[in-house]
């Protein structure tokens, strides 16, 4: 094989023995984070429309799909189990690619192991690795000097090329053939961010782990796909990017890891969002009343501005990207956990009025995790506050604590104390389990439809 950057890639799949133990940590907490929103969002109104569309057509029961109580074959239980994960926008995020690796490379490879016997050990390797190439690949294409396409959105172009290289592993699959699986997944890459303020969003990631699976399978029995897809004058980073960094891919390959850098969100919405709902938490911190507010003026950086402002949301699904929703329910209610992504938020009338008072500028200033908030009151007084870093950030990551915390936020809703405390047990010691569909048979749930959850 020649040595291009398509076949080091594979290579790096194919002999990877071990990876170091800040690396297994990582891909630990990510693993945690992954199954809380599977759960988490498994009764989300676009998941249950999903599955009465097509549950009905799998004849297979092979496979779980979590939080659910129901089985599907194993490649529309990867699209389901992707689709819960990602719909709350909840999901782990690299902080230079704004890509969400976690959950299709997670749901791809649960839904290959399930009644397989695959160690934790083997499947952590597997994970860590696929959530790597998904971080590496983003920013390849995404992140200076790379000049992106701005209509992609990067989990839809990268997550099943991930994910496939993971399944690739488990395979023990030669670097030949994990090149063909990544090829073949490559050819499947879609995800257009004009359909991001709908259900299309979930399935987005979905897709991503359904394509990571089938791709790596059929590689598995022969089927083809070139041994250059990434380099190549047509090839993957020429279609996905203006001007691709292709070092991004190999430099420090095995030796310095990308998933150190993956975050996890304390808000289910859009990360971009984050600092301005941090700047809302701090007004209210120093004595904001939410009632005597006249106006409110938020600076953000100018792409976040660009990908989420939006001053009345229509639907829930446009509520999680909405800069001016988040400003508002935040200082209203005092919070901002999934409540605030639902139906009745949207159409609460003091919501609605705030909405339509919050005013959002671009300050090219300003980093993408810092926000400057001012209240105007009725009254005159003016209250101004100036976040650097935003909690979640990669200045500011969320602690194993508070992982935990919203692990559990996450899973009430469906599960027991109890059945909580036993799922986060198994995902914090999958290392060292032997087999590790113990961890989906207690996360399977039982069938339930939620309040909020149903748009």
């Amino acid at each position: 094989m020649s040595d291009n950057i398509t076949q080091k890639l594979a290579r790096f799949i194919a002999e990877a023995l071990t990876i170091p133990n800040d690396v297994k940590h990582q891909a630990s907490k990510t693993f945690l984070n992954f199954i809380g929103c599977t759960v988490g969002g498994a009764q989300h109104s676009a998941v249950n429309t999903a599955s009465r569309a097509l549950l009905p057509l799998s004849d297979s029961h092979a496979a779980t799909v979590m939080g659910r109580g129901e089985r599907a074959d194993p490649l529309l239980a990867s699209l389901l189990n992707g689709m819960s994960a990602s719909v709350y926008s909840y999901d782990d995020t690299h902080a230079e690619a704004v890509v969400h690796p976690g959950v299709p490379v997670g749901c791809a490879l649960l839904a290959f192991a399930e009644g397989r016997r695959v160690t934790g050990r083997d499947f952590l390797l597997a994970y860590a690795l696929g959530c790597e190439i998904v971080c590496r690949l983003s920013k390849a294409v995404s992140v200076s000097p790379a000049i992106s396409e701005p209509g992609w959105i990067q989990t839809g172009i990268t997550g099943g090329i991930g994910a496939a290289a993971a399944v690739a592993k488990l395979l023990n699959l030669e670097a030949k053939s994990v090149a063909t699986a990544m090829g073949i997944a490559s050819c499947q890459s879609s995800g257009m961010r004009s359909l991001s303020r709908s259900m299309c969003f979930s399935l987005i990631a979905g897709q991503a782990a359904q394509t990571g699976l089938r791709a790596s399978l059929m590689a598995e029995q022969g089927f083809t796909a070139s041994d250059e897809v990434f380099e190549a004058p047509e090839g993957y980073l020429l279609m996905y990017s203006k001007v691709p960094h292709s070092a991004y891919l190999i430099d420090g390959l095995g030796v310095r890891y990308e998933l150190l850098k993956n975050t996890f969100k304390p808000y289910p919405c859009g990360v971009v969002i984050h600092p301005a709902i941090d700047a809302s938490l701090g007004l209210l911190d120093r004595g904001l009343v939410s009632q005597n507010i006249q106006s409110i003026l938020v600076r953000l950086n100018p792409i976040s501005v660009k990908l989420a402002s939006l001053e009345q949301p229509q639907t829930v699904q446009e509520c999680q990207m909405s800069i001016q929703h988040w400003v508002a329910a935040t200082l209203i209610d005092g919070e901002a956990g999934l409540s605030q992504s639902g139906l009745m938020k949207l159409t609460d009338p003091c919501i609605v009025s705030l909405r339509s008072r919050v005013q959002v500028q671009g300050d090219a200033s300003m980093s993408r995790d810092s926000a400057i908030i001012e209240a105007k009151l009725i009254s005159g007084e003016v209250f101004t506050l100036h976040i650097d870093h935003c909690r979640g950030s990669e200045s500011r990551p969320m602690t194993e604590a508070d992982l935990s915390t919203k692990f559990r936020a996450q899973c009430s809703q469906t599960m027991s104390s109890t059945e909580i405390d036993r799922l986060i047990d198994l995902c914090e010691r999958i290392e060292s389990l032997d087999d590790v569909s113990v961890i989906l048979q207690a996360a399977a749930g039982q069938k339930k439809e939620i309040g909020w959850f149903v748009s």
